[in-house]
């Protein structure tokens, strides 16, 4: 959801968007768990950007999902955001299980990548260092949680924020100078 709200922002407000690897819910085990949190407020910034969104009954594990999207990524850059949507309907509308390598192959049927190639990189966790490297860098920026934004390098704005929040933050942000560098 974070993808389909951040274009339009990045475009009102002439920004540029840095996405990074980052787990959902790292703490989840990878054969998932029952849900036993509320989605009000996600399902309601959805219903608004008229976006699909299934409350989960499971929570999934998504380090493989990642994994297999930073292999796309490398692949075929230009299949990555059709294949970050996928990822996003079969997590948040199909809830199929994105830590299963054949789900993540099938969802790369039209990518420019081996589906063996794939299967083994998921499989073997081949990517995962990558993942917590991309991890590691959104911590060190003081990030925590997805989504996330880092505004101009110099403020980080947690969880799905609606578009007007969001556009008082940047405009904010702009009315005032960045700091000087040293």
């Amino acid at each position: 959801m974070a993808r389909a709200r951040a274009a339009p922002l990045a475009e009102r407000h002439n920004l540029d968007i840095t996405w990074l690897a980052y787990e959902i819910h790292p703490e989840v085990p990878i054969e998932g768990v029952e849900v036993r949190m509320s989605f009000e407020r996600v399902e309601a910034l959805a219903e608004a950007e008229g976006i699909r969104f299934v409350t989960p009954k499971r929570l999934r594990n998504s380090a493989k999902a990642h994994q297999a999207a930073l292999a796309v990524e490398h692949a075929d850059p230009e299949a990555a955001e059709r294949y970050h949507d996928r990822l996003y309907a079969a997590y948040w509308e199909k809830e199929l299980d994105v830590a299963d390598a054949e789900v993540l192959v099938e969802l790369a049927s039209d990518v420019a990548i081996d589906p063996d190639v794939l299967r083994r990189v998921v499989a073997n966790d081949e990517l995962l260092p990558a993942l917590r490297a991309s991890m590691a860098r959104a911590n060190e920026w003081g990030i925590s949680a997805t989504p996330s934004w880092l505004l101009d390098g110099r403020l980080v704005i947690p969880g799905a924020q609606d578009d007007d929040f969001m556009a008082d933050v940047i405009r904010r942000l702009r009315e005032r100078p960045a700091p000087a560098a040293g």
